[in-house]
């Protein structure tokens, strides 16, 4: 007690002074701490988003069911025939997992199923990705962005098939034609697919059914690949082959 009382005053004011600072700059601290890990907790869940989010904003975006065709149909438009798991991703960055639905190729557009009923996705999306599906598609990546060519524009679909210094694309275009039978009041739609490749090269689009001859001169050692492969550019897994060549080298 007489310790503190001999203390001079202004001593002891500085002390407390000093004491108050810290105890300020650790608070400020803490509030800095928190506010960063928010930021990240908010930035994670933009693009992660929850099943029941993704189904409430893709609803609102486009909550008009898809009309049943009353037309007897053969063939297909869509990709698969029957739903599958997709992961969406949008222009913005936000990604959609485990969405069931399909890809209507008639109008290169998402379809995604929702409490039994169908809905055509309205948002921006810029890649499409099959999570879970067939062993032939399981894993693939449908994207849009590239120029524009013959009848496609920058916001078409394609599948990617190879990406490096070349990338291989495939575009399916559909056509239809409306058949009745003589004597009969019904009409059938008819849908065929035709698939269509390309190669995004150095910024341009190239036609391979129109350019095949280009593709032997992607570099000065393609020739002998070609070759010696015995590749038939016809075929998707040769073209597949000459492209994953020519980017590894």
């Amino acid at each position: 007690m007489d310790r503190l009382e001999n203390t001079p005053i202004k001593s002891r004011f500085e002390k407390v002074h000093l004491s108050f600072e810290n105890h300020l700059l650790f608070i400020g601290s803490m509030k800095i701490i928190f506010f960063a890990w928010c930021i990240i907790l908010i930035s994670y869940s933009s693009n992660a988003q929850d099943p029941i989010v993704w189904k409430n904003q893709l609803k609102n975006v486009d909550g008009t069911e898809i009309a049943k065709s009353t037309l007897n149909e053969e063939g297909s438009k869509s990709l698969p025939e029957k739903n599958c798991l997709f992961a969406l991703k949008t222009r913005d960055g936000k990604v959609y997992s485990k969405v069931r639905g399909r890809i209507d190729l008639q109008l290169e557009s998402f379809i995604f199923s929702l409490d039994e009923q169908e809905f055509r996705c309205a948002l921006p999306l810029v890649e499409i990705i099959v999570d879970s599906c067939d062993s032939t598609l399981s894993g693939s990546v449908f994207r849009t962005g590239f120029p524009a060519i013959d009848k496609q524009h920058e916001k078409s679909l394609y599948q990617v098939l190879s990406k490096g210094k070349a990338t291989l694309l495939k575009h399916y275009a559909i056509s239809w034609q409306d058949l009745t039978p003589y004597n009969s009041a019904k009409t059938t739609r008819v849908y065929s697919q035709l698939q269509e490749y390309y190669l995004f090269l150095n910024g341009k689009m190239i036609s391979i059914d129109k350019n095949k001859k280009d593709l032997a001169n992607l570099s000065g050692t393609t020739k002998t690949y070609i070759s010696r492969n015995k590749l038939n550019l016809k075929k998707e897994e040769d073209l597949l082959k000459l492209v994953n060549y020519y980017n590894s080298l």
